[in-house]
């Protein structure tokens, strides 16, 4: 897998950054990034309004972009799940798919 461009991992660390309750999805492709999804919860809690995830810490921040790009490095084909969970980035999901190139399958 290629380095994320450093505007698209910006994009992706954004995504999470806002994200309360959900997952960002990265796709890989013949090695390459080629699509981010996101997918928001909300809880509803009439009592306590919408909830919102606190600031990260800088340390937290570069943590999280090196983990990142480490679990992407030997994805070829499949997706990378980042889950988050009360604004917290709780694990990652990796599904890694492998093709059969020559038509007939297995």
């Amino acid at each position: 897998m290629r380095d994320i461009p450093a505007e698209v991992l910006s994009y992706i660390m954004e995504l999470l950054r806002e994200l309360y309750l959900g997952e960002v999805v990265l796709i890989a492709q013949n090695g390459i990034l080629i699509q981010v999804e996101r997918t928001e919860k909300m809880r509803v809690h009439p009592w306590q309004g919408l909830m919102k995830p606190d600031p990260w810490t800088a340390e937290t921040e570069k943590n999280l972009r090196q983990t990142i790009q480490r679990e992407l490095q030997s994805l070829y084909y499949g997706r990378l799940s980042i889950v988050v969970k009360q604004g917290n980035v709780t694990h990652f999901d990796r599904l890694e798919k492998q093709r059969f190139m020559d038509g007939d399958g297995i």
